[in-house]
């Protein structure tokens, strides 16, 4: 099977082509704007822009299924979408595996299932996902095979967000304890699972008609607090800081204001920015205290998606947040 790799060279699309590689049944073809800088021996590269018609046409005439794991602005992900399905009916018509989020679930809480309605209104973000969930669901209309995941937060080696931003956090003293601020539901999952969840995708034959969407996490992910507390202990930051609500929100409107600033000046001067400190988003506050719980049991069945436990991954996070310096070494505050 030849697997068209949008997004190869990001965060998921990289450990993907590794697991893809390593299938013994898949061969990945890269797709991007430019190849990677060590593009392993025995790789196929294709320059693509996916938002370019006759671009993505090209990049499918000989392939068998494409994973779309394209990130970037609103623009990227919703019409990016719209463009790969229409070139998808105008050639090889290869089954989809599309990288969706549990961010198309808004500002909902409770335990949801897949079934669960959306909410585009919620951000930029989410109203991309859903773009681009439309036009996925537009494409199985057509008798094609779809199969959507929506990973929750990924984190593991390599993750810029959910790892190295919030270890430098924690070692800074501006993340901890949240108390009621950091009490909504991870949802982490590590991202080697997430790669193997779309290996399971791009074999899995579903009895029903329309896309396939399943949900993806740790089943034993815990609340924010926990992770926070857990991370911060094992990068050897201890005692993990009680973070008032008052000092969160002063961090996350005030100071990421002060740190966008520095950021521009930074970039204009052909700096490097990534010493500055962690801008904290207030989408960030909003995510660690809501109450939402995505349900993985449909992936568990029908998928036979299988995670590895919450202390595996934090283990393999931690161990990685290490290696780049941050905990033990010093860091930047």
């Amino acid at each position: 099977m030849r697997v068209l790799v949008l997004g190869a060279t990001g965060f998921v699309g990289q450990r993907l082509v590794a697991q893809l590689r390593e299938s013994g049944w898949a061969t990945p073809v890269l797709a991007g704007r430019r190849p990677p800088a060590n593009l392993p021996v025995g790789l196929e590269f294709r320059q693509v822009d996916t938002l370019d018609s006759n671009s993505l046409r090209r990049a499918l005439a000989d392939i068998d299924a494409v994973v779309n794991s394209v990130a970037g602005e609103g623009d990227s992900i919703s019409r990016g979408a719209r463009l790969l399905v229409e070139a998808a009916l105008e050639t090889s018509r290869p089954r989809i595996v599309h990288m969706s989020s549990m961010a198309v679930y808004g500002r909902q809480e409770g335990q949801l299932r897949e079934d669960a309605s959306l909410d585009p209104g919620a951000s930029w973000y989410a109203r991309a996902k859903c773009e681009a969930e439309e036009h996925m669901a537009a494409y199985a209309a057509a008798g094609q095979r779809v199969i959507m995941l929506r990973p929750g937060c990924i984190h593991g080696p390599g993750s810029d967000m959910w790892v190295r931003q919030i270890a430098r956090l924690l070692a800074a003293g501006r993340v901890g304890d949240l108390g009621p601020a950091g009490e909504g539901w991870s949802n982490l999952v590590h991202v080697d699972d997430v790669c193997s969840a779309v290996l399971l995708a791009l074999r899995h034959e579903s009895a029903i008609e329309g896309p396939a969407i399943f949900n993806l996490a740790g089943a034993d992910s815990p609340q924010w607090n926990r992770y926070f507390i857990d991370l911060g202990k094992a990068i050897g930051v201890a005692p993990v800081k009680s973070i008032r609500t008052l000092q969160l929100k002063l961090d996350a409107s005030v100071g990421t204001a002060l740190i966008r600033v520095l950021q521009r000046l930074t970039d204009k001067a052909g700096a490097d920015s990534q010493r500055l400190p962690v801008a904290l988003s207030p989408s960030f506050l909003r995510l660690w205290q809501q109450a939402l719980r995505i349900d993985v049991e449909h992936a568990h069945t029908q998928l036979k998606f299988a995670p590895r436990t919450y202390s595996q991954s934090l283990a393999e996070s931690a161990q990685w947040a290490l290696s780049q310096g941050i905990g033990s070494a010093r860091v930047s505050k």
